[in-house]
């Protein structure tokens, strides 16, 4: 399993992900790995396959253009199509390592861009030309936000900003908390029931929103990996009836900033789409990685 991980990392080195989710994601018993060896036996391509998806698929750089992935990818296929799987996705399927085919390719028109230099068109071509095509209306992102460049510090946690104040959330706060996600995006709400956000740990904590005592807003700031000092903010969830009062800008901002008082270095956000660039640039975050959800249809 270590080759696994090592492989991954050397090929995703701008993917932010604790080693432990990686393993946790690469040991289900259902994958099926396939494997490429050069002659003193070193890995140096590999896909994983689980159910009709494959969440991982990568050749070392000075292997590539040799048709290893070619053969990686049609194997890959054989064994979903045997499945009898009607549809091939890459990345997100019953779990994911990453969202789809890491690219520079931007797929709609975007704000706020700092793309990681490494990343070029190649993987999401390699999957256009075999009958791929990404599966969204709109663009897939993540976003960082280097922390030494925070500057805002109007405000904390604790503070009333135009009739709304910002604190962080107990347990008693949970019914109001999922009320107002399953108002904002009800999938969002399974992440908020996790007890360990409301334990008091400074790692991993919801930051909420309110008006008067009704949650309007909700957000989930944590640590995404600590060997780095990567902090996070996501799952931002705000009530219809409260948009357009800059409440999601707001939570993220002051959360972005406790990041950096913690001693976070870095801040970053996963899985993200068109729309939420502009709104989290406002707090200083650029896209980082585009990403292609690339699809196939097998019948």
């Amino acid at each position: 399993m270590q080759e696994y991980l090592e492989i991954f990392q050397r090929n995703f080195p701008f993917i932010v992900r604790e080693e432990d989710s990686i393993l946790h994601i690469l040991k289900n018993e259902n994958n099926r790995f396939i494997g490429k060896r050069d002659e003193n036996g070193r890995l140096i391509g590999l896909s994983v396959v689980n159910q009709n998806t494959i969440l991982l698929l990568c050749v070392d750089q000075e292997y590539r253009k040799q048709g290893i992935g070619t053969g990686l990818l049609a194997e890959s296929e054989s064994i979903i199509r045997e499945a009898g799987f009607a549809e091939i996705v890459v990345g997100v399927g019953f779990s994911y390592l990453m969202p789809g085919v890491p690219t520079s390719r931007r797929y709609f028109d975007a704000v706020n861009e700092a793309l990681d230099p490494s990343l070029d068109e190649s993987a999401s071509d390699f999957f256009t030309k075999r009958g791929y095509a990404h599966s969204r209306d709109c663009n897939i992102f993540d976003m960082r936000f280097p922390l030494e460049k925070f500057d805002q510090e109007a405000h904390s946690v604790g503070d009333t900003i135009d009739g709304i104040t910002y604190r962080w959330a107990g347990p008693d706060d949970l019914p109001k908390i999922c009320r107002c996600t399953d108002d904002a995006l009800e999938e969002f709400t399974r992440w908020y029931k996790n007890e360990k956000l409301y334990a008091g740990n400074p790692l991993g904590r919801v930051l909420i929103a309110l008006d008067k005592e009704e949650v309007v807003g909700a957000l989930i700031v944590g640590q995404e990996s600590a060997s780095k000092k990567i902090g996070s903010v996501g799952c931002t969830s705000v009530k219809h009836s409260s948009r357009g009062k800059h409440v999601a800008v707001n939570m993220v901002t002051l959360g972005t900033k406790y990041l950096r008082d913690i001693g976070m270095k870095e801040a970053f956000l996963s899985y993200t789409y068109s729309g939420l660039d502009r709104m989290y640039g406002y707090a200083g975050y650029k896209i980082s990685v585009y990403y292609m959800m690339a699809r196939k249809s097998l019948v």
